[in-house]
């Protein structure tokens, strides 16, 4: 029923509003598709109609704008002539009186003045010219008004911007008098004040024009200071002239182009007033971009070093501290390290990727870092000390603080920054110490000190804790300034010490030399080392393994690179984060104390002084289930590191970067440094085990090395993380030419087993993770018996190792016949082929290609679990674990001259390269002499080449940059010392060392290694060397055949004998018969439980004349039944030393 149903069955009449015909008036109803359709159409069309009448009147109405528009603007355009008509014909006219005709003439020129103008710039000059030649008369008679001073300012000012400089010198020159003669109008003052912002950034725009007059920048100087010289009644003008200086003027390029300027401003202005303008202002100044900051800073130096009374020099620090924080990217990547060539030398070496500085800029920032300087600090410094107040200490940090900026943004200067302040002494009650001691002291005194040392569980709450008052938070960051540079500082020391420089502090002896020494007035008891690496364990622990909750909230949560301007209290700490000392980076300042903890831990590992387990954290650990966390950690990393892999493109081999390149490369940075923050916060123990290792003990983290190959075994081959079921799985795939198991097959000849090995396994990569099928060839190209059940695998890489480092000369050997990147190869290669440049580059990259194999056949025996009898140099393996082997020795990080987790070059692993070298370098460090004019010494060294039958070559090479003309002195002796170690050690054998790590880091990933001290990796690689536990390997021997244990429990004689024997032999003769079955010498390093296959012992008969057999393949001993002691002795030595191949004995 419908609700409109009135009663009456007729249809209600159908009226057709659709403007459409229809034929039957009833074919629809209004409750039709149909009419509804109709409507639609209906209100369309209405809109439509609409909207072209809105159309209609909206041109309508912008015709109107535009007719009157037009007609406005040919009004003014008519008005603006007439009046030029009627400026023209005042001075067309015979010679009338300048103060009339200036009085008539400028309002004409108000009205038709526009600047791009050139002629309305020339009348504008003449009206200028009678106004200066009458001194303004026209406004002090009163025909023309004061105000309208300020409308002929900025009518001038305009004028400047579009002077022609080269056509318009006298126009520009009338326009400067004139406003040089208007800002001297005391009545004008208020206006002035007004276009300040205007005024210095015309004047600035001006400077940096050259080849103006001198008259002219006469003016102009004028011009710049006069709004600084304004009477004291007028406080107001001054303030907004000391703001516009620093945001509007200071800022722009190139001011020092106008001669004089400089000068006249630090003859002018109040310097202090200037730096706490800056310092207020320095919140604003972001906005301005890092590249008017810098020109800010480079002003402000250049005008301090102008004035001849300077300001306080605490002063000049807090503001250049205020300053660098907006710019320190640019600055530290414009003093980058130079990266050096392939060759690794500063003489040829280049600036990849740097940010090239303004040279005004550059040189004014240098001289922060000069000599004088840094000297000029100290003494400031020093001049605090004797001052027993809190202002005393709050200068000092200050200092502190300002010496920390520049080691950080001044990386190229670091060092030297380090030696100044090394060679530094601080007057105390005591009497002068070394700075190093100096901040020790003070260090101990601070309370991050002594809470972080005292104790670990309270590390977490105290730097989480927030300042409960400005001042509070103000002592915090004093107190972290001063342990910051201590640790910048002892980490310098160190790195200079020797052993006996360290250890005269902990056991002073009279033969240890002279008390006097500066390295050992530096030095620590033992109770104050013990205290010392307590801090350090404590603060590094937290810093990593609780980074998450450090980050949270934190000002370097979003940024991880990024640092704070303030500091002063400015900035209190958000609940729950760690406050950051002010101006330094989380990293920075993690990698600072792990930098001095890991020499600490590598001098302790080299000759223990500390207790046993001292460095051990296992109570912070559930021990228990620490390798399966790991474990998954190090899963959850592979995941998110492969799905960015795409964002790390390297960009080591780049050259002539451009400015926009060198951003991205800024950018893509500090995406890598967001990430790593990232992974560094869901891998806490991870973290630990890379950056402290030391922490776990040592069998743990082996375990843990395993466990992560064998995760990346199972990664790679789908599952199948044993050998022979990834075969079996490809042989059911199919076989091919490309099949994985065809390439990764090869034919061996003995005598040439590197060379085969590298032409038929090159191609692989990194594919030499997987299993190999190696076929060994005698020397009449015949087969050699044996089923590679894995030993065949072992026996070819033993042999591949002992022929790479035994007849070739990629490696050389030091005293101790311990192993390491042959120094001079490269060099001896291109001397032997001088005059041959394509030759001689395609001989070095096959000598390089030789490395980078040679390192993935040892990633390979590491990645199996096979032992190799080779002995490293210290000093190489602990490039191992190094994250980057950087020439130079290092990054620009402000904790030490090399990276902080890479290698440090130190002057006591150059003992173990050169003993020689060592002593005469320790006979410099001694020397009381003048060392410069008796031993005349500069900053070169001279490497000899010795080529086959040819005499030796020597080539003399730049230990820093115009090494040369640099003299060694008594004072940076240090520095050359510490640089002769650094070639020795890492840049002269850079090259080679690179290709090797860069081959074992395609087997083996060196995160991994960083997880070992350079002992602890000695015994990956070869095996534990201390004496073979006979016991062990008879609890983990099985046996087979006849020799198989029965019911009773009881061995069988010939078995009794044979352990009997073994423990009759000498160590060496046990590790023959070890090697004899095993292929390796030496010991599983978690004892023979790990061995695979177990060591196996079957019998191989009754003929007592028979020699015992071994299949290295499966560890397995062919004994037969021998039934005397004697015989049994016998005839397994000889077996041992018959030196057989592969085929039975």
């Amino acid at each position: 029923m419908f609700p409109t149903f009135t009663g009456n069955s007729r249809k209600g009449r159908n009226v057709n509003l659709s403007g459409q015909r229809t034929s039957n008036p009833f074919t629809s109803t209004s409750w039709g598709a149909s009419s509804a359709t109709g409507a639609s159409k209906t209100v369309a069309h209405a809109q439509a109609e609409r909207q072209q009448r809105q159309q209609e009147r909206d041109r309508l109405r912008a015709a109107q704008r535009i007719q009157r528009t037009w007609r406005g603007h040919r009004v003014r355009r008519t008005v603006r002539d007439e009046r030029r008509q009627a400026i023209d014909r005042l001075y067309e006219a015979q010679p009338v009186d300048a103060n009339q005709r200036s009085a008539e003439a400028l309002p004409l020129v108000f009205a038709a003045f526009q600047a791009f103008n050139v002629q309305d710039r020339h009348r504008l000059a003449l009206v200028t010219q009678d106004l200066l030649r009458t001194d303004f008369s026209a406004f002090s008679s009163g025909v023309l008004g004061w105000d309208r001073l300020g409308k002929l300012r900025r009518i001038l000012l305009a004028a400047l911007t579009r002077c022609d400089l080269g056509n318009e010198q006298t126009q520009l020159a009338l326009f400067l008098r004139a406003l040089g003669a208007i800002g001297t109008k005391a009545s004008d003052f208020k206006t002035f004040e007004q276009v300040l912002g205007e005024w210095y950034k015309v004047l600035g725009s001006l400077c940096q024009e050259t080849g103006l007059p001198f008259p002219i920048q006469e003016l102009i100087c004028s011009l710049v200071v006069a709004p600084l010289d304004v009477p004291h009644d007028l406080e107001s003008v001054k303030h907004t002239a000391y703001q516009n200086l620093v945001v509007s003027f200071l800022t722009q390029p190139d001011l020092a182009r106008c001669s004089d300027l400089i000068t006249r401003l630090a003859a002018n202005i109040d310097l202090d007033r200037l730096s706490n303008y800056i310092l207020d202002l320095s919140h604003k100044l972001p906005k301005q971009g890092p590249n008017a900051v810098l020109w800010l800073i480079a002003h402000y130096i250049a005008i301090n070093g102008a004035k001849e009374q300077r300001s306080s020099r605490l002063l000049l620090i807090k503001t250049l501290e205020s300053l660098f924080p907006l710019c320190a990217a640019q600055i530290r990547a414009g003093f980058a390290v130079a990266r050096p060539k392939e060759s690794g030398y500063f003489a040829e070496s280049e600036q990849d990727g740097s940010y090239v500085l303004p040279p005004f800029v550059r040189q004014q920032l240098q001289s922060l870092v000069d000599k004088g300087a840094i000297q000029d600090l100290l003494s400031a410094f020093t001049a605090t000390t004797g001052e027993a107040s809190s202002s005393a200490d709050d200068d000092a940090s200050y200092l502190a603080g300002f010496i920390l900026t520049l080691i950080n943004c001044f990386p190229a200067f670091s060092e030297d920054i380090r030696m100044y302040l090394y060679v530094a002494d601080i007057s105390t009650a005591q009497g002068r110490i070394p700075t190093a001691k100096y901040f020790w002291n003070a260090t101990q005194k601070t309370s991050v000190f002594s809470i972080i040392a005292s104790s670990q569980d309270s590390t977490l709450g105290f730097l989480r804790s927030k300042p409960s008052s400005p001042a509070v938070e103000m002592m915090w960051h004093r107190e972290w300034k001063t342990v910051l540079l201590f640790l910048e500082s002892y980490v310098f020391v160190l790195r200079l010490m020797d052993d006996d420089d360290f250890f005269s502090g902990l056991n002073p002896h009279p033969n240890f030399g002279a008390p006097s020494s500066r390295l050992r007035l530096a030095g620590m008891s033992l109770g104050e080392l013990k205290r010392l690496t307590q801090f350090l364990k404590h603060l590094s622990f937290t810093m990593y393994y609780n980074t998450k909750e450090l980050l949270t909230n934190s000002p370097w949560g979003d940024t991880p690179n990024s640092t704070r301007p303030g500091g002063d209290g400015s900035q209190a700490s958000k609940s729950g984060s760690f406050l950051p000392p002010a101006g330094v980076e989380f990293t920075t300042l993690r990698d600072l104390a792990t930098t001095a903890m890991k020499m600490l831990y590598e001098r302790d590992s080299r000759r223990p002084f500390l207790p046993e387990g001292h460095w051990l954290m296992t109570s912070k650990f559930d021990m228990e289930g620490f390798l399966a966390a790991v474990v998954l950690e190090e899963q959850r990393q592979h995941e998110l590191r492969n799905t960015e892999d795409g964002e790390d493109s390297s960009d080591d081999d780049q050259q002539g970067w451009s400015h926009y390149a060198h951003l991205e490369r800024l950018r893509r940075k500090n995406r890598k440094a967001a990430r790593n923050h990232l992974l560094s916060a869901i891998s806490p123990k991870l973290e630990i085990l890379r950056n402290m290792p030391f922490a776990i003990p040592f069998e743990t983290r082996v375990q843990i090395f395993r466990q992560f190959i064998q995760l990346d075994k199972q990664r790679r081959r789908g599952g199948d993380g044993d050998p022979d079921m990834w075969r079996a799985h490809m042989l059911r795939n199919g076989f091919g030419a490309q099949h994985p198991l065809g390439r990764h097959t090869a034919r061996i000849r003995r005598g040439r087993v590197f060379e085969d090995a590298m032409k038929q396994l090159w191609e692989l990569g990194e594919g030499l993770k997987e299993p190999i099928q190696v076929t060994f060839e005698d020397e009449f190209g015949m087969q050699e018996a044996g089923i590679d059940g894995g030993g065949v695998t072992k026996e070819f890489l033993d042999s591949v190792t002992t022929e790479a480092f035994t007849h070739t000369e990629l490696f050389v050997t030091n005293s101790k016949n311990a192993y390491y990147p042959n120094p001079t190869l490269i060099d001896r290669i291109r001397n032997m082929r001088t005059g041959e440049p394509e030759a001689t580059q395609r001989a070095v990259e096959q000598a390089l290609k030789m490395y980078e194999f040679l390192g993935r056949i040892i990633g390979k025996c590491m990645y199996e679990g096979i032992l190799i009898d080779i002995v490293f140099a210290g000093f190489f393996l602990l490039k191992w674990a190094a994250d980057n082997d950087t020439p130079g020795g290092g990054s620009n990080s402000p904790a030490s001259s090399s990276t902080t987790a890479g290698y440090r070059a130190n002057i006591n692993d150059l003992r173990e390269l050169d003993e020689e070298l060592y002593q005469g370098m320790l006979s410099l460090k001694n020397y009381t002499g003048d060392v410069q004019n008796d031993l005349a010494l500069d900053f070169t060294i001279t490497d000899p080449i010795n080529s086959p039958g040819e005499p030796t070559r020597t080539i003399i090479r730049p230990l820093i940059p115009h090494g040369d003309s640099t003299p060694v002195t008594n004072e940076n002796r240090p520095l050359y010392i510490s640089y002769v170690a650094r070639h020795r050690l890492v840049r002269q054998p850079y090259p080679q060392t690179r290709a090797f790590l860069r081959g074992l880091g395609s087997i083996i990933d060196p995160s991994w290694l960083s997880m070992f001290n350079q002992l602890e990796l000695q015994r990956l690689v070869g095996g534990d060397s201390s004496e073979i536990d006979v016991e062990d390997l008879r609890r983990n021997t099985h046996y087979n055949g006849v020799y198989q244990i029965g019911l009773d429990g009881l061995e069988h004689p010939t078995i009794q004998i044979f352990w009997e024997v073994v423990h009759e032999l000498r160590d060496e003769e046990r590790r023959e018969v070890l090697k004899y079955v095993t292929s390796t010498p030496r010991a599983p390093l978690l004892g023979f439980g790990q061995l695979r296959p177990y060591f196996t012992i079957r019998d191989a008969g009754q003929d007592q004349e028979r020699l015992p057999s071994a299949s290295t393949c499966v560890n397995l001993l062919k004994l037969p039944q021998y039934r005397s002691k004697e015989r049994l002795k016998e005839k397994l030595l000889y077996a041992v030393k018959s030196g057989a191949g592969f085929n039975l004995s």
